[in-house]
């Protein structure tokens, strides 16, 4: 399926970047990972190879695509954040989604796999995002200190891919 984004306008650098690691690696797993805010929904629009962690989960009916969490556990997750509600998201995340070759999964959870790609924003970029988004810059730092954790404690190879 042809992504109607490729037709009308240049790709982000980022884009281009992620597209060549996939080709390069396509016989692997890969992760997609980042915190809010640094441009991971917009990046995965042109990528049409990949898929969304959220999707996967919560289901995406415009994709098609059918929700692995049951209702309970979607009404669960979407409450109010604690950290047991994210301990339980992480959980049933690994639990429910195994990646495969030549199909990425991007999300804020490393997963096993053979590859992650990291994307990233300097801190100063990040900030701006985060304000325009009213987002809440304590939690998105968090978020971005816990991937960095996980990535390196998982031992999985890295790539990192800044998205400016």
């Amino acid at each position: 399926m042809e992504n109607p984004k490729l037709n009308n306008e240049k790709l982000p650098v980022a884009v281009e970047k992620i597209s060549y690691i996939f080709s390069l690696n396509a016989e692997k797993r890969i992760c997609v990972v980042g915190t809010s805010c640094v441009g991971k929904s917009t990046l995965l629009s042109y990528l049409p190879e990949a898929v969304d962690m959220d999707d996967l989960l919560f289901g995406n009916e415009q994709k098609g695509i059918e929700p692995l969490l049951t209702q309970e556990e979607r009404d669960y997750v979407c409450g109010p954040w604690t950290p047991e509600v994210g301990q339980f998201m992480t959980k049933k995340a690994h639990e429910l989604i195994k990646i495969e070759a030549r199909r990425p999964v991007f999300g804020t959870i490393v997963f096993p796999s053979d590859l992650v790609i990291e994307i990233t924003v300097p801190d100063n970029i990040l900030r701006e995002r985060v304000r325009r988004r009213n987002a809440d810059e304590k939690d998105v730092f968090n978020m971005k200190a816990q991937i960095e954790s996980e990535i390196k404690k998982s031992g999985i190879e890295k790539i990192v891919v800044e998205n400016i």
